[in-house]
C-alpha cells in the first residue's frame, strides 16, 4: 500500500499526500475490499432483519401490566442477552462466507492480493455494522417499548 501512517511519518505534508494518494488510488485491491464490504454489508443487514423478527417474535408482546419493576428489567435484561448471543452466532455465520472474488481466482492472485493491501471479510468499519445494528434494534419492537416503559416508571417511583 503507499499509505505512510502517521507515526511513521516525519514530515506532516509527506503523511498528507501519501494519505490522499491512497484515497485516490483505485486498483484491483481498492475494488476487492469495496466489493468485499458491500457484500459483508447485504449479508449482515439481512441476517440481522431476519433474526431480529424472530427474536421479536419470540418474547411476549408488550403490556403495561407487568408485576413489578423487577419483572420488566429481568424481561429487558433475557431480551437482551438474547440478542447479544444471536449477533455473535450470526457474526460466525457470515465471516464463513467466502469472498464473492474467492470464486474467480483466474482472475484474483489471493496471496498477490494480500501482500498490495487486500483485508479478507471486508473492513470492519465499512460493512455496514452500524446500520445493521440500526435494523436489528429497530425490529425490536417489544423490547424497546418495555425500556421505555421501564424508564418512565422507575422514574416516578425513584427519582
Amino acid at each position: 500500500m503507499s499509505y505512510e501512517p502517521g507515526d511513521k511519518s516525519v514530515d506532516p505534508r509527506v503523511h498528507f499526500m501519501a494519505g490522499m494518494k491512497d484515497l485516490l488510488r483505485f486498483d484491483k485491491v481498492r475494488l476487492v475490499n469495496i466489493l468485499g464490504s458491500v457484500q459483508y454489508g447485504i449479508a449482515y443487514t439481512l441476517a440481522f432483519f431476519i433474526a431480529g423478527i424472530g427474536i421479536n417474535f419470540i418474547f411476549p408482546p408488550f403490556t403495561t401490566s407487568y408485576h413489578s419493576l423487577s419483572i420488566l428489567f429481568l424481561l429487558i435484561l433475557l431480551q437482551s442477552l438474547v440478542i447479544i448471543i444471536v449477533t455473535f452466532y450470526i457474526q460466525k455465520l457470515i465471516q464463513s462466507i467466502p469472498g464473492f472474488m474467492s470464486f474467480f481466482p483466474q482472475y484474483f492472485d489471493y496471496n498477490k492480493l494480500l501482500t498490495q493491501g487486500f483485508i479478507p471479510y471486508g473492513i470492519d468499519e465499512y460493512k455496514g455494522n452500524m446500520a445493521s445494528n440500526i435494523i436489528l434494534i429497530g425490529t425490536q419492537i417489544n423490547l424497546l417499548k418495555r425500556v421505555s416503559h421501564f424508564t418512565t416508571e422507575f422514574s416516578k417511583t425513584y427519582l
